[in-house]
């Protein structure tokens, strides 16, 4: 089946929460890619498409929420639960201070050279909504460096003010790619 069949399934279900054309312009770079290595932040129902996609490589997700966590079975879906000790709100005074935005991870996590990496969590409301969350930064400063060179890190939420500043400042702004709908950054590690 195509990634754009799956897709099509993902939303004729009501499921998944990015919009038929984020979703295809992910699926278009995880297939461009697969098999490879694909970390996910983030535990969400579409985590079945990324993992057929990408059938033949690694597909890993990190998740923080106990809910989401018992949804999955451990047996068909690689799943590392992890903790974030920051606060969206928290933002200015985190800075881009590597030791405020370091995570503990598995080392078959931390050891493997990764070729994609999906940002799609954890929770980061921000203005206009009320603060929620423990925000994307760690989970951004992370991706930057468990990434290979040349890799590709898709950042969803990117027209969100501290998903831009983190992505722009790890990354690079002339590292951006694409940004669909305004929502969903195509970046590439130099």
């Amino acid at each position: 089946m195509s990634f754009k069949q799956l897709i099509s399934e993902l939303k004729e279900e009501g499921k998944g929460l990015m919009s038929m054309e984020q979703y295809i312009n992910v699926g278009y770079v995880a297939e461009l890619l697969a098999p490879c290595n694909f970390l996910i932040f983030g535990l969400g129902e579409d985590a079945k498409v990324w993992q057929e996609i990408n059938k033949n490589g690694r597909t890993v997700f990190l998740e923080d929420d106990q809910e989401w966590l018992q949804k999955f079975d451990p047996d068909k879906y690689e799943i590392h639960p992890v903790s974030y000790h920051t606060k969206v709100q928290d933002h200015l005074s985190v800075g881009f201070d590597p030791e405020k935005l370091k995570m503990e991870l598995p080392e078959s996590v931390t050891n493997t050279s990764w070729d994609l990496i999906f940002v799609d969590g954890p929770l980061g409301h921000q203005p206009p909504r009320p603060y929620a969350g423990p925000g994307r930064m760690q989970s951004i400063y992370t991706a930057h460096t468990l990434l290979k060179p040349g890799g590709i890190c898709i950042v969803d939420d990117l027209g969100r003010q501290i998903e831009s500043k983190y992505s722009s400042h790890f990354f690079g702004t002339g590292n951006l790619l694409n940004i669909v709908e305004n929502k969903v950054g195509i970046l590439k590690k130099s």
